[in-house]
Protein backbone atom coordinates (compact mmCIF):
# COMPACT_ATOMS: atom_id res chain seq x y z
CA UNK A 1 0.00 0.00 0.00
CA UNK A 2 0.90 3.19 -0.89
CA UNK A 3 0.82 6.43 1.40
CA UNK A 4 -0.58 8.08 -1.23
CA UNK A 5 -3.51 5.76 -1.49
CA UNK A 6 -3.68 5.37 2.62
CA UNK A 7 -6.22 8.20 3.02
CA UNK A 8 -8.80 6.82 0.74
CA UNK A 9 -8.73 3.27 2.52
CA UNK A 10 -8.54 5.16 5.92
CA UNK A 11 -11.78 6.85 4.73
CA UNK A 12 -13.51 4.21 3.35
CA UNK A 13 -12.63 1.89 6.32
CA UNK A 14 -13.75 4.74 8.90
CA UNK A 15 -17.27 4.90 7.09
CA UNK A 16 -17.73 1.17 7.17
CA UNK A 17 -16.79 0.72 10.46
CA UNK A 18 -19.90 3.66 11.24
CA UNK A 19 -17.16 5.51 12.99
CA UNK A 20 -17.31 9.51 12.44
CA UNK A 21 -13.77 11.64 12.45
CA UNK A 22 -14.07 12.49 16.27
CA UNK A 23 -14.52 9.13 17.25
CA UNK A 24 -12.04 8.06 15.39
CA UNK A 25 -9.56 10.54 16.61
CA UNK A 26 -10.62 9.95 20.17
CA UNK A 27 -9.79 5.86 19.67
CA UNK A 28 -6.50 6.67 18.30
CA UNK A 29 -5.52 9.61 20.78
CA UNK A 30 -5.37 12.61 18.17
CA UNK A 31 -7.81 15.55 17.24
CA UNK A 32 -10.49 15.47 14.84
CA UNK A 33 -8.57 18.06 12.80
CA UNK A 34 -5.56 15.45 12.17
CA UNK A 35 -7.79 13.16 11.16
CA UNK A 36 -9.20 15.20 8.71
CA UNK A 37 -6.05 16.06 7.02
CA UNK A 38 -4.62 12.30 7.10
CA UNK A 39 -8.04 11.88 5.21
CA UNK A 40 -8.10 14.61 2.73
CA UNK A 41 -4.04 13.91 1.70
CA UNK A 42 -2.90 17.18 3.23
CA UNK A 43 -0.67 15.34 6.28
CA UNK A 44 1.06 12.17 6.45
CA UNK A 45 0.21 10.21 9.95
CA UNK A 46 3.58 9.72 12.25
CA UNK A 47 4.20 6.07 12.25
CA UNK A 48 2.74 6.25 15.87
CA UNK A 49 -0.52 7.16 14.61
CA UNK A 50 -0.75 4.93 11.29
CA UNK A 51 -0.48 1.78 13.25
CA UNK A 52 -2.93 2.92 15.59
CA UNK A 53 -5.17 3.78 12.75
CA UNK A 54 -4.35 0.42 11.22
CA UNK A 55 -5.36 -1.38 14.63
CA UNK A 56 -8.68 0.32 14.87
CA UNK A 57 -9.76 0.58 11.03
CA UNK A 58 -8.31 -3.38 11.06
CA UNK A 59 -5.99 -2.15 7.76
CA UNK A 60 -2.95 -4.78 7.24
CA UNK A 61 0.04 -2.07 8.45
CA UNK A 62 2.48 -3.67 5.87
CA UNK A 63 0.20 -4.55 2.65
CA UNK A 64 -2.63 -6.99 2.14
CA UNK A 65 -2.26 -10.08 4.56
CA UNK A 66 -0.97 -13.29 1.90
CA UNK A 67 -3.00 -16.53 2.78
CA UNK A 68 -0.99 -19.70 2.23
CA UNK A 69 -1.95 -21.30 -1.72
Amino acid sequence: MQMAEFHEIMRKKRIEKGLSQYELADLVGIKQPSINHIEMGRRNPSFEVLVKLCAVLEIPLFGEDKKDE
